[in-house]
């Protein structure tokens, strides 16, 4: 009786061990494929609870709709390194891109050099080119300046969503071809200061030269003697001409031509990089 008990004992916990051999590969292999970098990181705390989440699903929501990696990334320090080559290790050590690829581009910031990067990889290139990172790097460093840093992550989060609807409509901003930048609160000020101003200082000039007249119900006292001839005059319209020309359909409407590994790009992250 105590061997048949032992032989199903045995059986049980063999069973149990074939069982969760086979479970615990797939729990493995799933953690993986569903792992995604942090998308926001805040080390010395510069936000408090309500931005960071705020921050955080905002740039949760423009990397999932771009299928682009968006990300900022503050630190305490960098030690012993620049801010740029922290930024592309830091890229790649936390495995960002989105899913597969290696498309997204980073925004780092170090307190202790009060320095930034910018860094990108894979469709990041063609969405980000050189000049579209100083364009944005030049808006997010006036706030990183002023220590408004939500203020600088949101307009740097909502530049990198308006640069990437720009890459996959098929013309990327780029030099030439950048949004332009509207005056501020301020220069709007001043320039509506000065046009008031200046529409005032003529309108009294006029005003000055402006000499009293009376009417007069004859048009002919208004005629210098000579000076008007009229003379017959005719004008026939004949015929006319219109040609129409028929419009070429645009065949290459291309979006985003990053596949797999991110636009073909092997030679990693690289970005520019400052300080504040």
């Amino acid at each position: 009786m105590k061997n048949i008990r032992r032989t199903i004992r045995i059986c049980i916990a063999s069973f149990l061990l074939i069982v969760f051999s086979g479970i615990l590969p797939v729990v493995s292999a799933q953690a993986q494929a569903i792992y995604h970098p942090e998308l926001l990181v805040d080390e010395p705390g510069l936000l408090d609870e309500e931005q960071f989440e705020t921050l955080n699903c905002k740039l949760f929501d423009i990397s999932q709709e771009h299928q682009c990696n968006v990300a900022v990334v503050v630190i305490r320090n960098l030690g012993n390194y620049d801010a740029q080559g922290y930024a592309n290790q830091y890229y790649v050590s936390s495995q960002y891109g989105y899913e597969a690829t290696d498309d997204g581009i980073l925004l780092l910031v170090a307190m202790d050099q009060r320095s930034w990067a910018l860094t990108r990889d894979g469709f990041g290139y063609d969405a980000f080119t050189d000049a579209g990172l100083q364009y944005i790097s030049k808006h997010v460093r006036e706030h990183l300046s002023d220590g408004d840093y939500y203020e600088a992550f949101n307009t740097y989060a909502d530049l990198c969503d308006r640069f990437l609807k720009k890459a996959e409509s098929g013309a990327a901003y780029d030099n030439g071809t950048l949004p332009r930048d509207l005056p501020s609160l301020s220069a709007w000020a001043v320039i509506v200061g000065l046009g008031g101003v200046l529409g005032v200082g003529i309108t009294l000039l006029m005003k000055m030269q402006l000499k009293s007249v009376r009417s007069n119900p004859a048009a002919g006292a208004y005629i210098r003697d000579g000076s008007f001839h009229l003379e017959k005059r005719e004008d026939v319209f004949l015929y006319s001409r219109v040609t129409r020309v028929r419009k070429p359909k645009d065949e290459n409407r291309s979006g985003r031509s990053s596949s797999g590994g991110g636009g073909g790009r092997s030679s990693g992250p690289s970005g520019i990089s400052g300080h504040f």
